[in-house]
């Protein structure tokens, strides 16, 4: 009995095995394949999963078995989302980022619905369809705001402020879910929109109560999270083990995912409070970057095995509905948006840019999709039609950018809306040469004592700079200054992004290790090719390995210290140091050349 029911065990954990083998390899092979016509991971993730599903070539038979390694992928995911939503991120016109974000998910998910309805769709269905295509790219829409070096203009940062509003929003559809399916009659087994439990369960008053218990409890785990996770972090970092903070961070994500399924909500919602609370820490940037990896291994298991639910034979037969379905999403998002953002006072341009950079369903409208599947709200027809007007969306979303662009420009002509006495959400005046110095943008790496000296010349120039730094203490005292600095391996690349490596001006490597500036020499070049870098050195032998990967300046403290030593025996012995070129002294009838 028991071999039989061991050998039954390692027969399941085989089978597991050899199918996430497969998910990777595809995933892998996919998304290589489209590199050229620049398709990001995630549909490429998608159009995998597609091909070795069971409705394809069948080589993965039952990706139910891979659910648990998708829970594990999306408390991942909305951990990491947690631990970027710091307030700063949103602290211009924070007002009215939030009505920007929130009134234009909310007016997409009204227009579309009555769209969806005429498609065919149930009203439950229609709703948690519009729910889920609501929702933007936050991975492929920042990636390209980044490679365009506009985060930090108006229109990245109105993008970006939508985008963590509609990453909040999330939340609430998931919560929404379970009554969208009782009123569907899925739970029930009754026919759709014939009946409403929340009536049958004791009305509205009781579902209000359980809310308020439930936001309270949630409450309740923010505050005891800050009062001890912060010390957590710290006791843990006190060995210097990035690797024992690591453990911890993702401990907190599943502890807290596990205590908020307790008390009524989704695990998911427990990992992203898990991410809020230690968005307040200096440990957020290297925590985001330590698992940034991880994530990225989960969540590609988690959209290959959503793409399996793509049935190939739906596509084909719906093909029409596909394209009209996703024209007509992409349209109205464009429409909804960019309305949304000239009423609340930006200008035209800025808001057509805008609207067009989130036109695309994202991501998150694959979870909603999937979890409204599950949950018995739409049939699989209509998850399979869904999901590839998502897919479509997100491959067409560089064109989308670019569209946006070019009417942008058009439009310029075009000011606020008539009710806005002003603009109120613009981009900054162009610099002049007054002010050029100001807009430039350093990163230090290290503020030891050579870091702490470039840091004073470049402030007495008036030059912003932002210091990345393994001590904690040395974070603490900069912020208090005022001054702008991360906790964080510098060659870790989310480090380097959250230190703004996609516009900064020059990156100074003051670190003391070789290794660690030979690795983020390479790291800041493939990210940013036309960046200024500056390496430090310990031994000449280094030097031509940093040339290789990409740094323009290297100072060495050898050659350094040789040069310092001998000017100072020289200014002792009254003889100036020359600063070009060695040369040897010529006699009278003989020319000065220049020697080796």
């Amino acid at each position: 009995m028991i071999p039989s029911v061991l050998a039954a065990a390692s027969n399941a954990d085989w089978a597991i095995i050899t199918d996430l083998v497969v998910i990777l390899v595809s995933a892998a092979v996919v998304a290589v394949v489209m590199q050229p016509v620049r398709l990001a991971a995630i549909p490429a993730y998608l159009i995998a999963g597609a091909v070795v599903g069971p409705r394809a070539l069948g080589l993965v038979p039952s990706p139910e078995s891979l659910g648990p390694i998708s829970h594990l992928a999306i408390i991942l995911l909305l951990f990491g989302i947690g631990l970027e939503l710091h307030v700063s991120v949103l602290r211009h016109r924070l007002a009215r980022m939030i009505v920007a974000g929130f009134g234009s998910c909310s007016l997409s998910v009204v227009v579309g619905w009555p769209v969806a309805i005429w498609f065919g769709l149930a009203p439950a269905a229609a709703l948690a369809v519009c729910m889920a295509l609501a929702l933007s790219s936050t991975a492929v829409v920042l990636r390209i705001i980044a490679d365009r070096r506009e985060l930090r203009r108006t229109r990245g940062r109105l993008a970006l402020s939508i985008l963590v509003i509609q990453d909040m929003i999330v939340l609430g559809m998931l919560a929404a879910l379970p009554a969208l399916a009782e009123w569907a009659g899925a739970v029930s087994g009754t026919p759709l929109g014939q009946v409403n439990s929340l009536d049958a369960r004791g009305g509205w008053l009781r579902f209000a109560l359980d809310a308020v218990v439930r936001v309270g409890t949630a409450a309740a785990l923010i505050i005891v999270g800050r009062l001890i996770l912060p010390r957590v972090l710290r006791e843990s970092f006190k060995g210097r083990s990035l690797e024992v903070m690591t453990i911890v961070g993702v401990a907190a994500a599943l502890l807290a995912a596990i205590a908020a399924q307790a008390v009524g909500f989704s695990l998911e919602m427990g990992a992203f409070l898990a991410g809020f609370v230690l968005a307040g820490t200096p440990f957020r940037h290297q925590l985001s970057g330590q698992i940034g990896p991880l994530r990225d291994v989960f969540i590609a298991v988690f959209f290959t095995t959503l793409g399996m639910k793509l049935d190939p034979s739906v596509v084909v037969e719906w093909w029409w509905v596909i394209i009209v379905g996703g024209a007509a999403m992409m349209a109205l998002k464009a429409t909804v948006i960019s309305a949304t953002c000239w009423g609340l006072g930006t200008t035209a341009s800025i808001a057509i840019a805008v609207g067009f950079s989130l036109a695309q369903a994202g991501e998150f409208s694959l979870i909603v999709l999937g979890a409204a599947h599950d949950k018995g709200i739409i049939d699989n027809a209509t998850t399979a039609t869904t999901i590839a007007i998502v897919v479509i969306s997100l491959i067409l979303t560089p064109a989308l950018v670019e569209l946006g662009g070019r009417l942008a420009r058009v439009a310029t002509k075009i000011g606020t809306a008539p009710w806005i006495e002003s603009v109120l959400i613009q981009d900054p005046p162009q610099a002049t040469p007054q002010s050029a110095i100001a807009t430039r943008h350093v990163i230090i790496a290290g503020y030891g004592p050579i870091g702490h000296l470039i840091a004073e010349k470049l402030e007495h120039a008036g030059i912003n700079y932002t210091v990345v730094e393994l001590n904690p203490a040395t974070v603490q005292e900069q912020s208090r200054r005022g001054g702008t600095a991360i906790f964080g391996d510098v060659g870790n690349l989310e480090v380097l992004e959250s230190a703004g490596i996609g516009d900064a001006d020059a990156l100074v490597l003051t670190i003391p290790d070789e290794e660690a500036v030979l690795r983020t020499c390479a790291v800041a070049r493939r990210r940013a090719p036309d960046i200024f870098i500056a390496a430090r050195t310990r031994v000449v032998s280094k030097r031509a390995g940093l040339m290789e990967v990409g740094a323009d300046s290297i100072t060495v403290d050898e050659t350094s210290a040789a040069e310092e030593m001998a000017r100072a025996v020289m200014e002792r012995i009254g003889i100036e140091m020359d600063t070009g070129p060695v040369r040897r002294e010529s006699g009278p009838d003989e020319s000065a050349v220049p020697t080796d």
